[in-house]
């Protein structure tokens, strides 16, 4: 396995003290995926552990095999990062992302093919460079080690295989129901920057609301974020040398945190809310490829997204817009 770029996950600032909690299935899916892949071809395989932490303990409910690799052999492999950020994405504030797998599909040529190579070190510490309980799991297709980063080292600690894990009754799910209207005026320029600039404007008044929202059973308040609006939609239109932008959103976003921490339930639901929007912006249409030289009016439609709670993790839905942009220019 080898070392790249890390991704957003969740985490916790505090060392690992109890075990890594993982569930039945998950274990026997990451053996499988391993000695699949081993009988296919011989080759290492990569995978995701998804999960959540309550506290400095990781639990693993869930895993996910790399599809894409950037490279793939018998003595290493690189998976995909774009895949590795599509995986986290895919689940909501604290939920997701939780640790890595990867197989030594080599056993019958050495007493012990389960070990954190100087290689697996270097991974690790990319995806526990601001955590230490990031979890690494490595396999030979028939048992597995699972080992978290002390001290800028590997150490080896004791899974707890559980035969049922569950989200319910460990981390409280919170939804805030929004549909606020973002508006700038600036220089005319490209729409990407467009995009970016309203990015900054939604961080900032995400900020102001913030300050007098208010936590209550299984919800969230954000005053000024309503203007009844009903779709999620870009607009763009000139307005003499300058360019009028129009972001309309109607949102429901949900995240899980530990009970009792009300201050945790703000900061998750700041930054849920942030990445659903800057998600909307990128994925609804490619700004890069749209030219706004001579244009009256520019339309997106971002297309949708809601929590699905699925099991054994809530995940998030993205619903693609029927006719994504419209474009209409100047005779």
């Amino acid at each position: 396995m080898e070392a790249g770029s890390s991704v957003r996950d969740v985490w916790p600032e505090a060392s690992m003290t109890g075990p890594a909690h993982i569930r039945r299935a998950a274990w026997r899916g990451l053996l499988r995926h391993a000695g699949d892949v081993a009988r296919a071809s011989g080759f290492e395989a990569i995978g995701w552990l998804l999960g959540f932490f309550i506290g400095d303990e990781p639990y693993v409910l869930d895993v996910v095999p790399a599809t894409k690799y950037g490279h793939q052999s018998r003595y290493g492999a690189a998976a995909d990062p774009g895949e590795e950020a599509e995986v986290a994405a895919r689940y909501p504030r604290n939920v997701g992302i939780v640790g890595i797998y990867h197989s030594h599909p080599f056993r019958e040529e050495t007493r012990h093919a389960i070990f954190h190579s100087a290689t697996d070190d270097a991974t690790l510490k990319t995806r526990a460079a601001r955590r230490e309980n990031y979890l690494s799991v490595v396999t030979d297709g028939r048992a597995a080690e699972c080992f978290v980063l002390r001290g800028g080292q590997p150490k080896e600690v004791e899974p707890e295989i559980v035969e049922d894990l569950s989200i319910a009754g460990r981390l409280e799910k919170f939804t805030a129901n929004i549909a606020p209207t973002f508006s700038l005026v600036l220089e005319k320029t490209t729409a990407s920057e467009i995009v970016a600039s309203l990015e900054r404007k939604v961080s900032d008044d995400l900020d102001r609301a913030l300050a007098s929202a208010s936590v209550e059973t299984g919800s969230v308040t954000l005053p000024g974020l309503d203007s009844k609006t009903i779709r999620n939609r870009l607009l763009i239109e000139p307005s003499g040398d300058r360019h009028r932008a129009n972001l309309s959103l109607r949102l429901e976003p949900a995240v899980y945190v530990a009970p009792g921490d009300a201050s945790e339930v703000l900061r998750a639901i700041r930054n849920e809310i942030l990445d659903d929007i800057v998600f909307l912006l990128w994925r609804g249409f490619d700004a890069s490829a749209v030219d706004l030289e001579g244009v009256e009016r520019f339309e997106a439609n971002l297309g949708s997204l809601r929590i699905h709670g699925s099991s054994p993790l809530p995940k998030k839905l993205y619903r693609a817009p029927e006719r994504a942009t419209i474009l209409r220019r100047r005779p």
